[in-house]
């Protein structure tokens, strides 16, 4: 009975199109972009770099413009202890971006994209807690791409 029924959820979840999110690649509306990066070797603009390149974008000087601006990171206590030292945080990374079409009209001006995090410090493992910041800081540059990636998405299709 319970094999039926697994059967029956599995075959229900694969019918309706469900998928885990960023397991298949974007496809976007277009065939090449050129990027305007204030950082080309920063984490993020590998990160988009890898993600253009296995949606089948040739990332290159010709086709729409992407520019994109440095990552911004922040850090603020949202909790405190007994004894008023922090004990929650909350992460923030954001970048700006903007898209102009091959013929230099704007597709979408300067918007913000930006990702959230909070974790809880271990006074006891101060090494740890750092180690845990670095692992959310790469998991919200991820989430970042993966925003802007969506965002390019339903973008009208052109012929470039």
């Amino acid at each position: 009975m319970r094999l039926t029924l697994i059967l029956v959820l599995v075959m229900t979840l694969c019918s309706c199109g469900f998928s885990l999110r960023g397991s298949e690649n974007a496809r976007l509306p277009f065939s090449s972009i050129a990027l305007n990066l204030q950082q080309q070797n920063a984490p993020f603009s590998r990160l988009l770099r890898n993600a253009l390149n296995s949606s089948g974008v040739a990332v290159g000087s010709d086709g729409y413009t992407l520019s994109v601006s440095e990552e911004q990171n922040s850090i603020r206590p949202v909790s405190v202890t007994s004894r008023a030292s922090a004990a929650q945080y909350e992460l923030s990374s954001s970048v700006e971006v903007a898209l102009n079409d091959p013929g230099g009209a704007v597709v979408f001006e300067s918007e913000t994209l930006t990702v959230q995090k909070t974790y809880f410090e271990d006074i006891a493992n101060i090494a740890g807690s750092n180690s845990e910041i670095e692992l959310l800081r790469i998991e919200m540059r991820q989430e970042l791409v993966n925003q802007l990636m969506r965002r390019l998405q339903f973008l009208p299709a052109s012929g470039s």
